[in-house]
């Protein structure tokens, strides 16, 4: 049942994510709406997939796999290795935003709202607010963020055209810039500066081993090591 504090915590968080959230996450999705044109997806296929995979990793998998002919089969696998990084993320997120008061069909919706910037925020916030008010914190700020990214690929899609290709790429790299700054900006632990620390140093050098895993292999590698640093660090202080 929804209470006037939860309400209110809800709103709190549709507040926080206008502005640079809603910004930055829809200037990506402007890009790939206009990527999504050029790749001959229609304007309902391009939307299907911003509402239900809604990481761009994944779509620009989608959209390139696609485009080269690619069978379903292969398709489908690639863009759920895209995705694999929601699984920690949702782990993390869970125990601090979940009340007992709170049913599966509250928190299955909810997971689908996980990304990186409503992730981050979250992770940020809801520490500081009481347990009942978290979880709607986080949906209120994820909603807006997804619904901004639905309405900018309506706005890509329809202004294709008139971008220049590289404005339309900077658009959509524009996104992992931004997860770094704020990720950068809230590091508190050691871990998580060993965690970037270990990602901005694995990521480049497998790059240049196997372009196609770099980032599956790098977040893996990266994180790894960063565990095992801290491990290290912890046994000998």
């Amino acid at each position: 049942m929804a209470t006037p504090l939860s309400a209110a915590a809800f709103r709190a968080g549709a507040r926080e994510a206008f502005g640079v959230p809603s910004a930055v996450l829809g200037a990506g999705y402007i890009g790939f709406g206009a990527l999504a044109l050029e790749s001959g997806f229609s304007i309902w296929l391009a939307l299907l997939s911003t509402a239900t995979i809604w990481a761009l990793p994944g779509q620009l998998v989608l959209v390139e796999l696609h485009t080269i002919g690619a069978a379903v089969l292969a398709i489908v696998p690639a863009v759920m290795l895209t995705s694999a990084r929601f699984l920690p993320m949702t782990m993390a997120l869970m125990p601090v935003i979940r009340d007992r008061h709170h049913t599966r069909y509250q928190l299955y919706p909810a997971v689908h709202l996980v990304a990186m910037t409503g992730w981050a925020a979250a992770m940020r916030r809801c520490p500081e607010l009481p347990l009942p008010q978290r979880l709607p914190y986080f949906v209120g700020f994820a909603l807006v963020n997804w619904l901004a990214c639905l309405a900018c690929t309506i706005f890509g899609y329809w202004v294709s055209g008139s971008l220049p290709p590289l404005i339309k790429l900077g658009l959509v790299f524009l996104n992992p810039v931004y997860f770094i700054l704020i990720l950068s900006g809230d590091v508190r632990h050691r871990l998580m500066i060993l965690a970037l620390a270990g990602g901005a140093l694995a990521g480049p050098l497998i790059h240049l081993w196997t372009p196609s895993w770099s980032v599956l292999l790098g977040g893996f590698v990266g994180g790894t090591m960063a565990y095992l640093a801290h491990r290290l660090i912890r046994r000998h202080v």
